[in-house]
């Protein structure tokens, strides 16, 4: 009586095993060609960045590093723009328009002035991909259609004389620099160090 009761207790943990087991099961697709099962199914996307040698990988990590210092401004310049964008829609008259965006101006230049003039030119570089970027427009259009033809030139004078160009666009499918910068962002996006 005993062993009956134990192996009807064996009996029905097994038979509650096979059940669960069952229940979790995962039946794939699958072909056969030449008595091999081959199991169809969607890889996801694998993404290899392999460098030439030593001096490429450095280059690619000081990039990396001059990226992640100035996506914020480029994040902070589409949250501006943004807030604008919101002010001149609510405000009728094209003086106080006018008004406004130089207050913005004088604003943004306290604010950020300091620090960008501590960016390299290489990271100013990155910075107008980068606003490009977020806001598909570029700098040099930025400053035309919110402080005028006149200071367009200006800025854009200043960029030429500093190796810059404000009317530089982000392509990230034809220029192996933007492709690069791509992925760093996509890459520290996934890891968490930007939001």
């Amino acid at each position: 009586m005993k062993h009956q009761k134990i192996v009807l207790l064996i009996g029905l943990l097994f038979s509650f095993f096979i059940s669960k087991a069952q229940e979790k099961s995962n039946i794939k697709e699958f072909t056969i060609i030449d008595k091999d099962t081959i199991i169809i199914s969607k890889v996801p996307e694998v993404e290899v960045l392999a460098f030439k040698d030593y001096d490429e990988k450095l280059r690619y990590f000081i990039l990396k590093r001059k990226v992640l210092k100035v996506y914020p401004y480029a994040l902070a310049a589409k949250n501006k723009l943004d807030s604008i964008q919101i002010g001149l829609d609510s405000i009728p008259k094209r003086r106080h328009k006018k008004r406004y965006t130089k207050e913005v101006a004088k604003w943004i230049k306290d604010e950020y002035a300091e620090q960008l003039k501590n960016l390299t030119m290489s990271e100013g570089r990155i910075l107008v991909k980068l606003i490009y970027r977020e806001t598909q427009i570029t700098s040099y259009e930025l400053v035309k259609s919110y402080r005028g033809r006149f200071n367009a030139f200006f800025w854009q004078t200043m960029a030429k004389l500093w190796d810059n160009n404000l009317k530089t666009e982000y392509d990230p499918v034809n220029i192996h620099e933007d492709m690069l910068i791509e992925h760093i962002l996509i890459h520290a996006k996934l890891e968490g160090k930007l939001d």
